[in-house]
């Protein structure tokens, strides 16, 4: 059972460890859009990363009762979700957020929009969860994926508050649109209101968490 609850009691001391430094220079349009800094506050961020640390993994799905792919391995099946909560550039000061596509590829939102990259995620990431949604198949994982995909080329979303949007995509923002979208399932924890954080698609009770890093 997921742990809905924040530990907004947390220690100070926790708090200031688990700040990200923003070292890269965005090109977001700031006197337009609430910078992510502010959209996603980094004490609040921390929390999400200590919460998602403690959800468990568990077996990946199964189709005609056998499994997808072999306990706690890093995820190679069309449709899980990525997420890893290290900075990302200038864009969300702290995490990132993917889907896989094939194997070997998966999609992803960038300062240049929407575009596919390689799933090596356990390698080129210092964290990395993969997590999958309650309720669908690994089909409909596969579906949702595709639905990421035919998005290809659309612009990066600024406007994190902007959910509702399908004309441009950030990173979590567009796994969010794919499983609401063509499933019904709402990964948003409003958390950070209507604004998608990475780190909410392994906390939302929507999802559980397949692999760790």
């Amino acid at each position: 059972m997921k742990n809905t609850w924040k530990k907004r009691t947390i220690g100070l001391a926790i708090v200031v460890m688990m700040l990200f430094t923003n070292t890269g220079v965005s090109a977001a349009p700031k006197d337009q859009y609430t910078p992510a800094s502010e959209v996603f506050p980094a004490a609040e961020v921390a929390l999400e990363i200590q919460e998602a640390k403690e959800q468990q993994v568990q077996p990946d799905k199964t189709t005609g009762g056998i499994s997808i792919q072999s306990f706690g391995t890093y995820p190679t099946r069309y449709g899980v979700i990525l997420v890893t909560a290290d900075a990302y550039k200038g864009l969300i000061p702290t995490g990132h957020a993917a889907i896989i596509w094939t194997s070997t590829t998966v999609v992803e939102s960038l300062s240049g929009g929407v575009t596919t990259g390689p799933n090596n995620w356990n390698t080129s990431k210092s964290t990395c969860y993969g997590v999958t949604t309650y309720g669908t198949t690994a089909a409909q994982d596969n579906d949702a994926s595709n639905w990421c995909y035919s998005q290809k080329g659309k612009p990066y979303n600024w406007n994190y508050y902007d959910v509702t949007t399908r004309s441009k995509f950030y990173c979590s923002q567009l796994v969010y649109a794919a499983f609401l979208d063509l499933y019904g399932i709402n990964l948003n924890t409003s958390d950070f209101g209507s604004a998608i954080h990475p780190m909410e698609l392994v906390n939302s009770s929507n999802t559980y968490t397949v692999y760790q890093k």
